[in-house]
């Protein structure tokens, strides 16, 4: 079992005028050092245009920062949100940090979620058929040797031949084959997954019930052996809360104290907001009975090393097998906390669940 820290960032304190964007910045890159010293196993970048709460535009320069500081825990995006980028550009910025992190990088990528954003951009609802034209082109800057030409809906790109005066085009991966991708999916039969699934990347479900994340892995399986691909749930990422503690009471007070509390308060007004909070609860729990504290008691993992360790080896029975849980930074105000958090998952509660391979 791995273990990966997702800085969304969660940022209620910026978005109420009272934390500089410097500091969420720093916090950010901060996560990463401390992941990389107690031996888990990714960070993740998100990106986000217009949502103050969670206000983080440019993954690659946080990949980038924290590749700088950190030597073992890979690096990544989830994800870079292709409709919003000129894939020629993102190609390079991707093979650059590979390079960057000496192979660490993992390519997340994902068509974008928020309205707002898409709006920004003025992508109307385009943006999945964007998002498989931008991997297109992506891909061939990855694999193919120029000249070539690629004459899209949305972008064209012309790759000149090498040439020896300019020794170039001449920028390819570090990593043998490129560096992993990934997609997000969160409805049941989710059409990234699906592509995924069709392109050979890692799937990576993001945080909803169990019963759904079954739901997703047939999605994804399907869509991958259907393309020739032999899908293995060792690279499957499941996003879903963990918060670790010495003792159960104290776990469960320093969560719903915390920053993982007023997250979990946040995120409910955004799910029923948009008409899913049936995706975290599970069919019959109506959505004035999900509450912070709900959340903290049947869906986020928390407790003492010993009880996250027994609900994590649960999850992984339930679903049939992952080989990865991905947990939120969430925010700086409780930095001392979620640092004692990820020294006990390293510590105590890794070892304890070290057999569960996704195999």
């Amino acid at each position: 079992m791995k273990f990966a820290v997702f800085n969304v960032p969660f940022a209620l304190e910026y978005a109420a005028g009272q934390e500089t964007l410097k500091e969420v910045i720093d916090w950010g890159v901060q996560t990463a050092v401390w992941a990389d010293e107690y031996g888990l196993d990714e960070v993740f970048f998100a990106e986000h245009y217009t949502l103050g709460a969670e206000p983080s535009p440019a993954p690659d320069l946080m990949i980038a920062a924290a590749s700088q500081s950190t030597r073992r825990v890979r690096l990544g995006a989830l994800g870079h949100l292709l409709p919003y980028h000129h894939p020629i550009a993102l190609a390079h910025r991707m093979l650059f940090l590979d390079h960057m992190t000496g192979g660490r990088y993992i390519a997340g990528v994902a068509p974008g979620a928020y309205p707002s954003d898409a709006q920004l951009f003025d992508t109307g609802k385009n943006n999945p058929e964007m998002l498989a034209e931008a991997l297109d082109i992506i891909d061939a800057v990855f694999h193919r040797s120029g000249p070539w030409r690629i004459e899209g809906k949305y972008w064209n790109a012309d790759m000149p031949a090498f040439d020896e005066h300019l020794a170039g085009p001449h920028l390819k991966a570090v990593q043998d084959g490129g560096p992993e991708f990934l997609m997000t999916g969160m409805q049941p039969r989710s059409p990234t997954l699906t592509e995924a699934g069709r392109r050979g990347f890692s799937p990576v479900s993001q945080a909803v019930h169990a019963d759904f994340l079954a739901m997703h892995w047939d999605t994804y399986a399907t869509a991958a052996t259907t393309a020739g691909f032999t899908p293995s749930r060792a690279n499957w990422r499941i996003t879903r809360d963990w918060f670790v503690a010495d003792t159960d009471e104290e776990a469960r007070e320093l969560a719903l104290s915390g920053s993982l509390g007023a997250i979990g308060a946040y995120n409910i007004e955004v799910f029923k907001s948009i008409g899913i909070v049936e995706l975290l609860a599970g069919p019959g729990i109506g959505p004035d009975d999900v509450t912070p504290e709900w959340l903290i008691d049947n869906f986020a993992i928390v407790g003492s090393p010993e009880t996250v360790a027994r609900k994590i080896r649960e999850l992984y029975e339930y679903v049939g097998g992952f080989g990865t849980l991905i947990g939120a930074s969430h925010a700086r105000s409780s930095s001392a906390a979620w640092r004692r958090s990820w020294e006990l998952t390293g510590s105590k509660v890794a070892p304890l669940v070290a057999d569960l391979t996704g195999a």
